[in-house]
């Protein structure tokens, strides 16, 4: 069965529209980050070096 040109083309405006709306808050956040200049996952990063770090400065315990 044949569809109708119309249907078809608004199936496909449909599924470009619920992609860019599913896109958009991906899109938002990497603006944000780059007008702010924020790395979040730079700053996890320092934390689990600085958390490393820490680990091994601390002595034995002896008994």
């Amino acid at each position: 069965m044949k569809m109708e040109p119309q249907i078809a083309r608004r199936i496909v405006r449909n599924a470009l529209l619920s992609v860019l709306l599913y896109a958009l808050p991906v899109l938002l956040m990497f603006a944000t980050f780059y007008v702010t200049g924020q790395r979040p996952w730079e700053e996890k990063a320092r934390q689990k070096a600085a958390q490393a770090a820490a680990v091994t400065k601390v002595k034995p315990q002896t008994r």
